[in-house]
């Protein structure tokens, strides 16, 4: 068990940590090592700094502590292909490949800070259960994007992506109606198949039809209802009570 000292400590860390209880370490809390572990988190200075690179070795995944980070791979034609954008709470650096190589890239979007978890942490039976229930949520995302890239146009692509992040940010304690893109227009239009000239496009006419009001990076959400009903069909209609969607058709 934790010592009274080790405990008022990680106490104060998770009390100043961005993902306010979101986060996979306030899960292992009841762990004997989960001091040690989250206590000597990982500090990236700078934008554009490598978590991770394509190849290396694989002995551990990350939370992100605070900023966001973008996982990426490069394809055989030398483009690079988004696969996903994690922000303070989320959990990544799982897909590694049967010799335990990393899988993907993952790169700073800002000044970030993440938690660094060795593979035998999860040496423990209950702790892999609580990560598999943390990362169920990632997984129906990219669930989300499949069926987004299948069946919807950009208009829908673009309103579940802007819906998504949202949903996660309101599940973090943060405005679910205001926000910064810390991702650039290239980055979202590549994660979404699309290209950067129709996401800008389709970012001016949401803010022409009154959905959102955009500067920049910076996105106001002013007619929400409106937006879910762009982005259209989900695979659950499991979210937070500000972001609960029913299913809709694709339009």
């Amino acid at each position: 068990m934790l010592t009274q000292a080790q405990s008022s400590h990680l106490v104060h860390e998770c009390h100043v940590c961005e993902p306010r209880g979101g986060c996979l370490g306030m899960v292992l809390l009841n762990s004997e090592d989960a001091y040690q572990q989250l206590s000597h988190a990982k500090r990236i200075n700078r934008k554009g700094e490598f978590v991770f690179r394509e190849g290396e070795d694989a002995d551990c995944f990350y939370v992100v502590r605070s900023g966001s980070v973008k996982s990426y791979m490069v394809t055989e034609d030398g483009e690079e292909q988004v696969l996903g954008f994690y922000l303070p709470g989320d959990v990544f650096g799982m897909d590694v490949t049967e010799s335990q190589h990393r899988m993907s890239s993952t790169i700073t979007l800002e000044t970030t800070s993440v938690c660094r978890f060795p593979h035998a942490f999860l040496s423990a039976k209950s702790e892999g259960v609580n990560l598999l229930k943390i990362t169920a949520e990632q997984m129906q995302r990219d669930h989300n994007l499949v069926l987004m890239l299948a069946r919807k146009d950009a208009d829908g692509r673009i309103a579940s992506f802007l819906d998504d992040l949202a949903c996660r940010y309101w599940s973090r304690g943060y405005s679910a109606t205001s926000f910064f893109l810390t991702m650039s227009r290239q980055d979202i239009g590549c994660y979404l198949g699309l290209a950067v000239e129709t996401v800008s496009r389709t970012l001016t006419r949401f803010q022409e039809c009154g959905v959102l009001r955009v500067n920049r990076r910076e996105v106001d959400i002013l007619d929400h209802d409106t937006l879910r009903k762009i982005a259209g069909t989900r695979v659950s209609n499991v979210s937070p009570d500000c972001c609960k969607t029913v299913e809709l058709k694709s339009v």
